[in-house]
């Protein structure tokens, strides 16, 4: 191959490949009850939302450090609640709330 045909095809290639994209970290609400969850980056960047049974919330990762932490709990007046560490472009759902890190999230096995 010619130099010339090299460097157009290095040129091509740099082009034509796609940029990095950043992942949302989520939970759901697999629950028959309302609850209010959160979601944290690693940045520390939180939303937060009382979700219905079948909603979801989610969060863009931070580009940096990636995954998070998802949260439930049983309202905004509680201290208590149920967390877990997702990974990078992971999400979790809750599928029973119980007081005091005893929920039942998917990622402990359907």
């Amino acid at each position: 191959m010619r130099p010339h045909c090299m460097r157009t095809w290095l040129i091509l290639s740099a082009v034509i490949l796609p940029s990095p994209t950043l992942a949302e970290i989520c939970v759901e609400n697999a629950t028959g009850a309302s609850y209010l969850f959160t979601v944290e980056n690693r940045a520390g960047e939180r939303a937060r939302a009382t979700l219905l049974p079948g909603q979801t919330l989610c969060l863009l990762e931070a580009p940096q450090d990636r995954g998070g932490t998802v949260a439930a709990f049983e309202d905004a007046t509680r201290l208590e609640g149920c967390s877990r560490l997702v990974d990078p472009g992971g999400s979790d759902r809750l599928l029973a709330y119980a007081a005091f890190d005893r929920c039942l999230w998917a990622s402990h096995g359907d």
